[in-house]
């Protein structure tokens, strides 16, 4: 990939699949350490092997900041008007263009308009069935990150005593998302089954810890086990994307160790992600083992 400047604090040209014009490059998107758009660009390049294959055939939700993560800030699911010939789109009922990425070109495109956080749907296009189930572990209190940790090596015992494999990844803000990949993809009435049954039994064995109160009011200060975010219109932090937080933190998948040993998601950023996984790989696709389609037939005929 190459760059051409076409002078200080000028647009520039990035050279992917298609050129992609960069305009302020020179913008302050990070406060903690100050981090320019310049620099968010140079980890997506990067990343870019291993963040699209978490992107590649769903639909996506951005998160825009264009003006740094301390301005305004918006959701966003369609592609702009104006946007060039080859940035690609899913088409809906009512004629509205969904946003798809399917290669470094359009993820440039959408960084330079200040997206900095990437959500991806747990399903395929080319197949309506997700291949994981999905615990989203959403703290009450943000400063509270010890309670997520413990929640989520309960949540880990509980899908292990259930035959059920699990890799965790941090959600890149305040939370933890546990993931149990699937041999064979299954409809999500059946996913959210096994979801909601685990999540249950989280709350009821681990009571002082975990909760499925939809209500922020009802949950206290215990850490909310959303099963809900399970489905077919849901949309997750995908993994290696960045969060719009001062210290441009990262989703990242980690090892179980290290959330024994007390890691947190602070620890994990555009500075260090890059290197972390060229030592371990994507420890979300990497080395996974996955729950055989005997084991979950078997859980979904007990009736859950």
């Amino acid at each position: 990939m190459a760059c051409e400047e076409e002078g200080d604090l000028q647009p520039l040209i990035l050279e992917a699949e298609a050129p992609v014009r960069i305009t302020h490059p020179d913008k302050l998107l990070f406060t903690d350490p100050p981090a320019t758009k310049l620099t968010y660009l140079k980890y997506l390049v990067q990343m870019a092997p291993y963040l699209l294959g978490h992107l590649r055939d769903r639909r996506i939700t951005l998160v825009r900041c264009p003006d740094g993560i301390a301005g305004h800030r918006f959701y966003q699911r369609h592609v702009p008007q104006g946007a060039p010939s080859y940035i690609p789109y899913r088409e809906v009922g009512d004629g509205r263009r969904e946003i798809v990425i399917e290669d470094v070109a359009t993820l440039l495109f959408y960084a330079n308009l200040g997206a900095i956080e990437f959500h991806a749907e747990l399903h395929r296009l080319s197949d309506p069935r997700p291949c994981v189930l999905s615990f989203d572990l959403d703290p009450s209190d943000t400063s509270d990150f010890e309670k997520v940790r413990k929640a989520a090596l309960s949540l880990r015992e509980t899908l292990a005593g259930l035959a059920l494999p699990s890799v965790v990844k941090t959600s890149g803000a305040s939370g933890l998302q546990v993931f149990v990949p699937l041999a064979e993809p299954i409809a999500y009435e059946d996913s959210r089954r096994i979801v909601q049954f685990v999540a249950r039994y989280v709350e009821g064995r681990w009571p002082d810890i975990a909760t499925t109160a939809r209500l922020v009011k009802d949950r206290g200060d215990k850490v909310y086990v959303d099963a809900p975010q399970h489905g077919p219109t849901r949309t997750l932090i995908a993994a290696y994307s960045v969060r719009a937080t001062p210290w441009a933190t990262v989703s990242t998948p980690i090892l179980w160790a290290e959330l024994e040993d007390g890691c947190s998601p602070r620890d994990f950023t555009i500075r260090n992600v890059p290197g972390r996984l060229h030592r371990f790989g994507d420890l979300m696709t990497e080395g996974v083992t996955a729950a055989s389609a005997e084991t979950v037939a078997a859980m979904l005929n007990c009736q859950l």
